[in-house]
């Protein structure tokens, strides 16, 4: 996901639909303003026809995502904007507790089937981080294997990293199929991470979780989404 790349053509189009407010967020100093401030101010300045035409026809799939996550009562974009996406499953922006609870809940059982994790640091939080897995095999086994191998150096704010499950197995303990696997996220300056946000791992699924990580160092949040490769 090249961050850059995208602000510079949301700002185009800002310019075209002359929208200087979200051109003025764009443009801020900082580079770093969330996607849901940008999205929530377009959607007022321009309207929500033009804006959903601009994201479904971008080559951006995570403006879909975003609008899908920030923007309500979307009616008949709703189901367009998740063929863009290619998305499978969503969390609550707003209410982390399903996605918290959903291990807790299932057990490790009937969890979303993945292969890939990618750790996306959201723009307007206050850490750089990088990723592990931790993944145990139900229902012989409750107690997490905590992988010491992770997804390479630390990655700035509005960037991500993306890998597959087993880049993350451990030869004294090789992840399975089948087994239940949870990103932890490596924050800078702070301790690791646990999401909390289970899935089940198959070699054979072609999804992604996308786990959006929000927050400050000693107070991260996430929020997660599924898509297919």
């Amino acid at each position: 996901m090249n961050t850059q790349d995208q602000r510079l053509e949301a700002a185009k189009l800002a310019r075209q639909l002359n929208a200087p407010k979200t051109m003025g967020i764009l443009n801020d100093e900082t580079k770093n303003s969330p996607i849901s401030e940008i999205l929530k101010t377009a959607d007022e300045e321009v309207g929500r026809d033009k804006l959903m035409s601009v994201i479904l026809d971008s080559d951006y799939p995570y403006w879909a995502l975003g609008a899908l996550r920030y923007l309500p009562n979307l009616g008949a974009y709703e189901d367009k904007l998740k063929k863009k996406a290619k998305l499978v499953a969503l969390s609550s922006a707003q209410d982390q507790a399903p996605a918290g609870a959903r291990g807790a809940e299932n057990n490790g059982l009937n969890l979303q089937s993945i292969n890939t994790f990618k750790m996306y640091l959201a723009c307007g939080i206050g850490y750089v981080a990088n990723f592990t897995i931790w993944y145990f095999t139900p229902p012989f086994s409750n107690s997490w294997n905590k992988s010491t191998v992770y997804s390479g150096g630390k990655v700035p704010v509005c960037q991500s990293q993306t890998k597959g499950c087993d880049f993350f197995s451990m030869s004294d303990f090789p992840l399975k199929p089948g087994d239940t696997v949870m990103m932890t996220v490596g924050v800078g300056g702070g301790p690791d991470a646990p999401t909390n946000i289970w899935f089940k791992y198959d070699p054979t699924a072609k999804y992604t979780a996308q786990i959006d990580c929000h927050g400050t160092t000693l107070i991260p949040s996430f929020t997660w989404s599924v898509t297919q490769n």
